[in-house]
C-alpha cells in the first residue's frame, strides 16, 4: 500500500512540474536584457520606428535601438551578433538564408513620379504612360520629347531621373522593365530625398520613388507639387476604368493591395534574425507586429500583408 502511495505521489509530481514548464512564457538567452536592436533598410525604418513606439506604449519595460544602415548593414549585422533584428529590403543571397529566419512584415509599392505643373499634366493624368514608352525612356539610348508621347508641336525635352546609389526602388523598376539596374539611364540622384526633390522643381522632370516617400501620410495625399504617373496597362491609349486608380492615395494604395496595381512593381520588406527566434522579447514583438502592427501599415504608405500570409508566418513562429 506505502509502494502505491508512494507512485501516485511521484506521478503528481511529474505532472505538476510539466503543468508549471508548459505554463511558463519562454524565457529569454543569457545575453538578453529585455531590449532589442534593429539594424537595416532605410525603406522600413519609419515604419519600424512607429512600430517601436506603439508597442512601447503597451510594453515600456522593453527598451529598443533602431539604426538605418541599409539592408546591407543590417544584414551584416544580424550575422555577426551586433543586432537581434535587419530590416531588408532586398533579396538574401542564397547561401545566406539558411543561416537567416526571414519573416516577411509589409509590402512597399514604386512608382513614378512628375512635377504637377508639366505642361503635358493633363494628358499624362488621361492617357497614363504605356510601359513600352517607359521602358524606352529609362532604357533607350534616344532622347524623348514630351511630345513623342502625347503629341503636339512641343520640343520640351523628357528630363529622366534615377538613382546614383544602390536602391530598392531602382531595382523594382528595371524587373518591370525587363531590364538591369545599371541599364537605366538618366541623371543620377543620390538619394530618395535628392530624388524628389528635384523632381519637384523642374516641370519637364520625370523620377520614381517608393510610394511612402511620396506622400504625406499625416495628409492621406500626395506631396505638393507632386503626382504619380498612371500606368497604361492594357497600352489602350488611355487610362480606362480598370485603371483608374490614380487619383488618390487611398485609391492607388487600395489598388497596390488588391493586386490591380502590378506586383511587379512591388516588393516585400522583412524583419530578419539569425536563426529561429527563441527569446521572449524578439518572438514577442514579431507576433504583434504580423497582427496589432498591421492595422499601422496602410497609414503609413505601406501594403499590409494577407491574412493567409500572416497566418503562415505565426505558424511558423510557434515552438
Amino acid at each position: 500500500m506505502k509502494t502505491n502511495s508512494l507512485v501516485i505521489l511521484i506521478v503528481l509530481l511529474i505532472v505538476s512540474s510539466c503543468r508549471q514548464n508548459l505554463n511558463q512564457p519562454k524565457v529569454s538567452l543569457p545575453n538578453e536584457t529585455g531590449s532589442l536592436k534593429i539594424t537595416g533598410a532605410y525603406a522600413l525604418f519609419p515604419l519600424t520606428r512607429i512600430w517601436v513606439s506603439e508597442y512601447q506604449k503597451l510594453y515600456p519595460n522593453t527598451k529598443f535601438e533602431v539604426i538605418a544602415n541599409g539592408s546591407g548593414g543590417g544584414l551584416n549585422d544580424v550575422l555577426n551578433d551586433r543586432c537581434n533584428i535587419a530590416m531588408i529590403s532586398s533579396e538574401i543571397p542564397n547561401e545566406l538564408s539558411i543561416k537567416l529566419w526571414v519573416t516577411p512584415v509589409t509590402r512597399l509599392a514604386v512608382v513614378l513620379i512628375v512635377n504637377r505643373k508639366n505642361p503635358y499634366l493633363k494628358e499624362i493624368i488621361s492617357k497614363g504612360m504605356k510601359k513600352d514608352d517607359i521602358t524606352a525612356i529609362f532604357a533607350g539610348n534616344i532622347p524623348r520629347l514630351w511630345s513623342d508621347l502625347y503629341g503636339g508641336a512641343g520640343k520640351e525635352q523628357i528630363k529622366v531621373l534615377i538613382r546614383s546609389d544602390s536602391s530598392g526602388a531602382s531595382d523594382v523598376l528595371a524587373k518591370y522593365l525587363w531590364v538591369k539596374p545599371v541599364d537605366l539611364k538618366g541623371t543620377g540622384m543620390p538619394g530618395e530625398d535628392k530624388m524628389i526633390e528635384a523632381v519637384r522643381m523642374d516641370p519637364l522632370a520625370l523620377g520614381y520613388c517608393n510610394f511612402i516617400a511620396g506622400i504625406d501620410p499625416t495628409k492621406g495625399d500626395f506631396l505638393p507639387g507632386l503626382a504619380v504617373v498612371p500606368i497604361d496597362f492594357n497600352q489602350s491609349g488611355k487610362i480606362e476604368p480598370k485603371e483608374d486608380f490614380f487619383d488618390s492615395v487611398t485609391h492607388l494604395q487600395r489598388a497596390m493591395w488588391t493586386g490591380k496595381y502590378p506586383c511587379v512593381l512591388t516588393r516585400e520588406l522583412y524583419f530578419v534574425t539569425k536563426g529561429k527566434p527563441v527569446t521572449s522579447e524578439v518572438l514577442d514583438f514579431l507576433r504583434w507586429v504580423l497582427t496589432k502592427g498591421q492595422e499601422i501599415i496602410g497609414k503609413q504608405g505601406y501594403i499590409e500583408l494577407h491574412s493567409s500570409e500572416i497566418q503562415v508566418n505565426l505558424e511558423a513562429l510557434k515552438n
